[in-house]
């Protein structure tokens, strides 16, 4: 299927790793344009490299999303570099876990800050320029959390649920414009952030790795942990022409392990 991508100018915040970058690389091989943001300069300088190795225009830049001037210069260097802007991912997040009595309130605002209001801002940033393109998209990265009250994912709960409702309000506001607006919901994924989570896993089961990542995999109905590459391909389609339909919508990519049904 031709997603219609080339060409394209994207953003994808928190694009040097995990998720993030695997988006961005869909991205480049579908032929866009890509600016990946983040604070990491030496993973930022390595996901540059990955993007324009697949033989399009890439900029990495180093940004601090949890500041209002951060969020615009993020959607401002994309416009800079590829003289516009079609695509907004909004992936950055931060790591903060907990529940109401171990988080005080700077721990739960981390979340909310670095993550909601930065998805808030980037929209607000992005949408002169959205207007302006022939097809404007904005993907946010939401998460599991949403629809699964684990004992320690307040702050993921609280983020992602209000990254949900802004979501469906903004793509109301937008759709008469041509934009679309839509939420994907990953599980906890294996991201270069999971070895730590795995050994966390072994210590406390007292088991080997080996044996933590496969009572992991055990959670998921289709017997393997869900991948970064997992969760690319969504998002370049609800990017594509071929999702002009499709807007407002909480999509979860999980292998099965939200418990639940959803409407």
């Amino acid at each position: 299927m031709d997603l219609g991508l080339k060409g394209k100018s994207v953003l994808v915040t928190g694009g040097n790793r995990g998720i993030g970058l695997a988006i961005a690389l869909a991205f480049a091989d579908e032929g866009a344009n890509v600016v990946v943001c983040g604070r990491d300069k030496a993973a930022l300088a390595e996901a540059e490299a990955k993007l324009k190795a697949k033989g399009v225009k890439a900029k990495a830049v180093a940004v601090d999303l949890f500041t209002a001037q951060g969020c615009i210069d993020a959607v401002q260097a994309a416009v800079n570099t590829h003289g516009g802007l079609d695509v907004l991912v909004n992936n950055a997040s931060t790591a903060v876990s907990g529940n109401i009595e171990t988080l005080d309130d700077e721990g739960l605002m981390e979340r909310l800050t670095g993550k909601t209001l930065a998805y808030m801002r980037c929209c607000r940033a992005a949408l002169p320029h959205l207007r302006k393109s022939a097809r404007g998209r904005v993907i946010c990265i939401g998460g599991s959390a949403v629809r699964h009250a684990a004992a320690t994912a307040l702050p993921s709960a609280l983020g992602n649920s209000a990254i949900t409702a802004f979501t469906k309000q903004f793509s109301s506001t937008v759709a008469a414009q041509g934009i679309t607006v839509n939420v994907v919901h990953p599980p906890f994924t294996k991201t270069d952030r999971f070895p730590a989570r795995r050994a966390a896993r072994a210590k406390q089961l007292g088991v080997s790795e080996a044996e933590a990542e496969a009572s992991f995999a055990k959670q998921f109905p289709i017997g393997r942990i869900v991948e970064p590459s997992d969760i690319a391909p969504m998002i370049t389609f609800l990017a594509s022409p071929h999702a002009s339909a499709i807007t407002g919508q909480s999509i979860a990519i999980d292998g099965g392990s939200t418990p639940g049904i959803f409407y």
